[in-house]
């Protein structure tokens, strides 16, 4: 099943393209090298281009074309980035290829053989355009197919060892309902931030006490939030804080009273940072607020130093969405074990790129999506127009929950 997961990764692409104009790498060259194990640059070529004949179509709606080149961080283009991940997952596979041995992970000969059948499908399926535009060959296919395989199953394999059993403590998610007014600006229909003058921010602050005011009359937090003009959200959010992140420090409030003019309040998330349990986006004092109250109850108004808060804890436990979480949690302990172990074995190693033949991979010309209903986009470069077809543009991402 695992093989044919995998498989099912390249045989649902089919491209083409109706004009060509390239430049040729030299596949057999040495890119990396992992302890005396060399790694041609063909295969981390075909990982880019294979990867990006899924995402052509959607940078160039948004983007424009081109966008390969753009400065995205620092001094790195977005096909810089694209090189460092895919360097990066070549030396995770290649490291775990070395390992098979130590949790007797092996490919079948029939896995083997289905690996084979798929890289000729796939060659026989394309045009020899979009082949070459790929620097796709059968090795290089069935070696990368390989690789994943031998991934999956040493994934399945290591974090057997690891303890990712998750109690109802570390599952729990509690549900609430929120009125939050931002005091200090907002984004417009540009996503440019703009700041709210003193006298709309002093209407903000009216606008909350009005919802306070109301729900001293009896009304529900969803009534006070429409008398006052505005609206109550429903969310939920995890209870449980790691004893490793946890902060130290006591919360400036209990969050049953004011903390109107305090200092900026930390989130939770910054605390947990890094943490294999759920973070929560609320600001920390909203979090410590939920936790202080009961079923049904409201908090009173709360301060941070861009929002107003009131809320009511809903539910102390959402059984749904504690589930939920439950998995998520699972997952990270697994992946922690996992990365953990993978990163010990790379500390060991002897682990080197060269970046001048990194620097050779380019991109010259576009592929294009085309759905199952065969509605066909076309992109270009250097004035060369090409287009292809990608039934399925899943890549190099997740196979059996095996992506970290």
């Amino acid at each position: 099943m695992k093989a044919k997961k995998i498989i099912a990764m390249l045989l649902a692409a089919t491209l083409s393209m109706t004009a060509f104009t390239g430049c040729a790498i030299n596949k057999d060259a040495t890119v990396a090298t992992l302890d005396k194990e060399d790694i041609k640059l063909g295969l981390v070529n075909f990982i880019i281009r294979y990867q990006e004949a899924g995402y052509d179509d959607m940078y160039i709606q948004y983007m424009g074309e081109g966008y390969w080149d753009k400065t995205v961080t620092g001094n790195d283009t977005v096909l810089d980035t694209w090189k460092t991940n895919a360097i990066e997952e070549v030396h995770e596979l290649y490291t775990l290829k070395a390992h098979q041995s130590d949790y007797d992970v092996k490919v079948t000969d029939d896995e083997k053989s289905e690996i084979a059948d798929a890289a000729k499908k796939f060659m026989k399926d394309n045009s020899d355009d979009a082949i070459d535009e790929m620097g796709a060959t059968e090795d290089i296919i069935k070696e990368y197919l390989e690789l994943r395989l031998i991934k999956s199953k040493m994934y399945d394999a290591i974090i057997k060892d690891a303890d990712s059993d998750v109690t109802d403590e570390e599952a729990n998610m509690s549900a609430y309902t929120v009125v939050k007014l931002d005091y200090k600006g907002y984004y417009d229909s540009n996503y440019q931030y703009q700041s709210y003058t003193d006298d709309q921010a002093a209407q903000i602050k009216s606008q909350a006490d009005a919802v306070v005011a109301a729900l001293a009359e009896g009304k529900t937090l969803e009534d006070a939030a429409t008398a006052a003009g505005t609206s109550a959200t429903t969310g939920t959010y995890a209870t449980y804080v790691d004893p490793a992140q946890a902060d130290s420090s006591d919360s400036s409030t209990d969050g049953t009273e004011s903390v109107e003019d305090t200092e900026s309040t930390e989130s939770s998330e910054s605390k947990t940072n890094d943490s294999v349990y759920t973070t929560n986006n609320l600001d920390q004092s909203v979090v410590d607020a939920l936790n202080s109250i009961e079923e049904g109850q409201v908090s009173d108004l709360i301060t941070t130093d861009d929002s107003y808060y009131i809320v009511r804890l809903d539910k102390r436990t959402d059984e749904e969405a504690t589930e939920t979480n439950r998995k998520t949690v699972k997952g990270n302990k697994e992946d922690k074990y996992y990365n953990d172990i993978l990163s010990g074995w790379q500390d060991d190693e002897s682990w080197s790129v060269k970046q001048s033949q990194l620097d050779k991979i380019k991109i010259h010309n576009y592929f294009t999506t085309t759905n199952t209903e065969g509605t066909e986009a076309t992109g270009t470069s250097d004035a060369t127009e090409s287009t292809g077809t990608v039934d399925n543009t899943e890549n190099t991402e997740a196979v059996d929950g095996t992506e970290n």
